[in-house]
């Protein structure tokens, strides 16, 4: 049950980032942004690290299906696993597809995947933390038809694993026959386009036969311009998740009419009724006056903010591949220090100068996790403090402009 084939990969997830950004060297392209690369990432550890403590209500929710309810029990053998990948990547175009098409789901569980106006391979991390609580209502057909739990694990890793590489400019077109059956980063590109003509296609995980079967398919004949439809316009990764929840809120509590509201939330994003100017197409991207979001402080700041994310996304690391060995109270604690972190670190990179006191206090309170560390082992609590000393003393540098 511990097995996750996501955590597992993130090595080759950064070495694989590693080279794109040599490739955007010898190109002298524009691929990344360290602040939207940041802000990607960073919404990928609160994903990781919210699933670390509702991922066993979902694992038990699929075991309980499988155990109680399933009408057989499918054995373990080669055609079980490959039967297994098509219904799992077909489990996922209908929840993918689902969350393009119903308000509620896009808010809650996926806008902020498409929130970056980059294209690189850091916006593959970029998942909104409450997705995975509703995805797997979509994949418990499967524990229903007896595929059991670590099968459907295992197999439903590998495909987000093969998603990640298919978020990339580098690569164009593949062979015809590839570009038909498989998803590929020039069929992505196409999802992630906020151009109308681009919205709400492409909803493919590994096979674009799915897209082609039921009608969502488009081809890439442009370069998209990426992003949506309202730019979320922040560098914190808590506020990038809330922000859209926020909106439908106020949307629902807007409109008129118990019926209207529901059909708020379960109709497709956009509409309202219509004495409220009825449903809202997006509009065309004018790419003359168009800007993305760019703000940023001062050098010193980012350069003291990349090392505090280097320093928690090694931190989170540690938390992911040992978060068994925690009570549920300590998880609980190092989880929320670490949304703080990143929440904190994005509020930065937003020149946001008033809450540089804040960032004292996390800083203090890191000092204590080193203090907890020291307790557990002393050679890690010791490397911790040289740590925290160096992060006073270069944030203390970072604020002199």
């Amino acid at each position: 049950m511990d097995f996750n084939p996501v955590i597992l990969s993130i090595p080759l997830y950064f070495l694989l980032i590693g080279f794109e950004l040599v490739y955007q060297l010898v190109k002298k392209a524009k691929i990344y942004r360290t602040n939207d690369a940041i802000s990607n990432i960073s919404c990928g550890i609160s994903s990781q690290v919210t699933g670390a403590l509702w991922g066993v209500l979902s694992i038990g929710m699929y075991q309980f299906v499988y155990q109680y309810a399933s009408i057989t029990k499918v054995p373990n053998a080669w055609w079980s696993y490959l039967l297994l990948f098509v219904l799992v990547d077909l489990m996922y175009y209908w929840f993918h597809r689902a969350s393009h098409e119903v308000n509620f789901l896009w808010n809650t569980a996926h806008v902020v995947h498409h929130q970056s106006e980059d294209y690189n391979l850091s916006v593959a991390l970029r998942q909104a933390s409450f997705g995975g609580a509703f995805s797997m209502l979509f994949y418990l057909p499967l524990a229903f038809l007896g595929f059991n739990t670590y099968a459907f694990l295992t197999v439903k890793g590998l495909n987000l694993i093969y998603q990640f590489w298919i978020h990339t400019e580098a690569i164009n077109k593949l062979p015809r026959w590839f570009e038909y059956v498989f998803n590929t980063p020039s069929h992505h590109r196409v999802h992630h386009g906020r151009n109308p003509k681009y919205i709400d296609r492409n909803h493919a995980g590994t096979l674009m036969i799915w897209d082609r079967m039921f009608g969502t398919f488009q081809e890439e004949e442009e370069r998209p311009t990426y992003g949506v439809t309202k730019p979320t316009n922040t560098w914190n990764p808590v506020w990038a998740n809330v922000l859209p929840i926020v909106d439908m809120t106020n949307q629902v509590k807007a409109t008129p009419g118990f019926l209207n509201k529901l059909k708020v939330l379960f109709y497709k994003p956009g509409w309202q009724p219509v004495e409220l100017g009825g449903y809202q197409m997006a509009p065309e991207v004018d790419k003359k006056t168009y800007r993305k979001f760019d703000v940023h402080p001062h050098m010193p700041m980012i350069r003291y903010v990349f090392v505090q994310f280097v320093l928690v996304l090694v931190f989170t690391s540690l938390f992911l591949f040992t978060q068994s060995n925690y009570s549920f109270e300590v998880k609980l604690a190092l989880a929320g220090f670490i949304i703080w972190s990143i929440a904190q670190l994005g509020i930065l990179m937003e020149n946001r100068k008033s809450w540089i006191p804040v960032e004292f206090l996390r800083l203090i309170a890191s000092a204590a996790i080193i203090v907890f560390l020291l307790n557990e082992n002393f050679s890690y609590g010791l490397a911790g403090g040289f740590v925290i000393l160096f992060s006073f003393w270069l944030f203390k540098s970072s604020r002199k402009v």
